[in-house]
């Protein structure tokens, strides 16, 4: 790890957003923790995230789909095993969903129609940073523009995760059961 993450007693309004994690995210992330060495960074990057809106315009499993694939194309194991033990099941993601995530393509048999536009986005995003005409009217006929607008957001939310995680080289929590998955067998 590049950089250490700030140490207890954290300044009253960083405490203040960790103590309104979840309890099975106690302690905080590393991630998180690191970014809490100066409170500013820490409540801009906790604005920028827009995966827990209530009421989303995507549901779970569509979200899980996309930031799955945003992460797996990242390589980004922190935030990547992070959604697999926390939100996988909760989304009915088996390892076949799991590993295309990372290693498929949008045409695995393991996705549904609505799946596949969501890992076209994911894969056009990280690309070349834009949606094309043809996924953009594939998009459009299945997905609200609310919808669109808050994937778009994500997509970006977790690039940058996936340069914090990644470029600090974060390692993956402890806590987490679920392993990135390994290239397949050449």
């Amino acid at each position: 790890m590049r950089i250490q993450p700030a140490a207890k007693p954290f300044a009253p309004d960083v405490q203040a957003s960790f103590d309104r994690l979840p309890a099975d995210w106690q302690p905080p992330f590393t991630h998180l923790t690191i970014l809490a060495r100066d409170p500013r960074l820490l409540r801009a990057y906790q604005a920028g995230s827009v995966a827990y809106l209530t009421p989303s315009h995507i549901p779970l499993r569509q979200r899980e789909v996309f930031l799955l694939r945003v992460t797996g194309r990242c390589r980004n194991a922190v935030e990547w095993t992070l959604r697999a033990h926390y939100f996988a099941d909760d989304a009915g993601l088996g390892e076949a969903e799991l590993r295309a995530s990372v290693w498929g393509t949008a045409e695995d048999p393991c996705w549904t129609e609505d799946e596949r536009l969501l890992v076209r986005l994911a894969d056009e995003l990280h690309e070349t940073a834009t949606i094309s005409e043809p996924l953009w009217t594939d998009l459009h006929a299945s997905f609200s523009d609310d919808a669109v607008l808050q994937l778009i957001l994500l997509a970006g939310h977790y690039r940058t995760n996936s340069c914090l995680c990644n470029g600090l080289q974060v390692p993956v929590d402890p806590r987490i059961t679920r392993q990135f998955p390994a290239p397949a067998a050449a």
